[in-house]
């Protein structure tokens, strides 16, 4: 296809070109094997993109624009079945934290809570033992923000008992927490990533990080020093004693 005729493209089909898996990440996955295949299947969609030609030393090639390619994947990653995934998932002394409303609140990309858990830990920091002076506050406007959750918070916690904490115990019924970015920024920006899902693990033992990055034609079409699945691999080779939270590295390329 020569370069004005791709100006004229409005889709693409993903596919997953490249996998690694890091720290007992295979494990885990298979363990959640309808998951993972969920995740593969929804990853090889027929998806919007938004293309453009780049500039290289004079060279013109195929690219495509990141931002919009960044939105679609969180798009179809809405789709997975049976959905318990929420996007823009900050974490915060042991509680994730997110919100219907579409506005960012940084943190991860994408997450999959037990929000069983996710309540009680929250309730804890609100009411319980060394809890919040605005603890009040800071329960209802979580709840504003998910209304779907409220049932769930008003059978699962009793706020006048205050000035304790509540244990959770965990079940082998129980969702994994999962944790997940979708990468195609700066390669500096995977070491930030990092540090961010360890800190996460500190207080709630993260069960694995999904890191979706491009590889291949995917990754020619998108802008130079960017992350890519070879540099994010070689960063978990290098420091595989000091990332100890699984990864599942997704290496996404486009036809």
């Amino acid at each position: 296809m020569d370069i004005e005729n791709w100006l004229k493209e409005d889709s693409g089909k993903l596919k997953i070109s490249k996998q690694y898996f890091h720290h007992h990440a295979y494990e885990i996955m298979n363990t959640h094997d309808k998951l993972r295949k969920d995740f593969k299947e929804t990853l090889s969609s027929l998806i919007e993109i938004k293309p453009r030609i780049k500039l290289t030393k004079g060279n013109k090639s195929k690219a495509i624009e990141a931002g919009y390619l960044n939105k679609e994947i969180r798009r179809i990653l809405t789709e997975v079945p049976d959905n318990k995934l929420k996007l823009e998932v900050s974490e915060e002394r042991g509680v994730f934290y997110f919100s219907e409303n579409k506005g960012s609140i940084g943190g991860f990309d994408f997450a999959i809570i037990n929000h069983s858990q996710n309540i009680n830990a929250l309730r804890n920091l609100c009411f319980g033992e060394l809890r919040y002076h605005n603890g009040l506050k800071r329960w209802n406007d979580f709840l504003s923000k998910n209304p779907d959750l409220k049932a769930l918070a008003d059978s699962l916690i009793n706020i006048e008992k205050t000035g304790n904490d509540l244990l959770y115990k965990k079940t082998s019924r129980d969702s994994p927490l999962i944790v997940g970015e979708i990468q195609f920024g700066n390669w500096a920006l995977a070491y930030r990533d990092f540090f961010k899902v360890l800190k996460a693990n500190v207080q709630n033992s993260v069960d694995c990080l999904i890191y979706i990055v491009p590889t291949g034609n995917l990754e020619a079409m998108l802008s130079g020093g960017i992350v890519t699945f070879d540099k994010t691999k070689k960063i978990l080779e290098d420091f595989a004693k000091v990332i100890s939270v699984p990864v599942w590295i997704i290496g996404l390329d486009i036809d």
